[in-house]
């Protein structure tokens, strides 16, 4: 049987300008998924993994996923992953801010 979380990394946060969730230590699980959800009308936005051997310095993790003015929630998958995690939203602005929530699902 597999272990399984779920962590609410960011909850109704009202970005203006690239947002990063704070470092997450992810080290037992074999797989990852990020949920992205925009609550109301938000600008297209960007949404990539982040990983790092010591939760301070970062490298990006394969492609962005694109969450579109339209669209409400978007997903973000991973595998070999090493132990540090986060996600990096960007496309809000001052003049077009979103809120957003932001869910992390381990599983290994």
């Amino acid at each position: 049987m597999l272990t399984t979380n779920t962590s609410v990394l960011t909850r109704r946060v009202r970005i203006s300008g690239d947002h990063a969730t704070l470092p997450y230590e992810a080290g037992w699980a074999s797989e990852a998924v990020f949920f992205l959800q925009a609550e109301g009308g938000h600008p297209d936005l960007s949404v990539a993994a982040e990983v790092s051997p010591d939760g301070i310095t970062w490298i990006r993790r394969g492609a962005p996923v694109a969450l579109r003015g339209s669209e409400a929630l978007a997903e973000l998958p991973l595998t070999v992953f090493g132990n540090w995690l986060r996600l990096v939203v960007s496309g809000a602005t001052e003049a077009a801010p979103a809120r957003i929530l932001i869910h992390l699902t381990l599983k290994g």
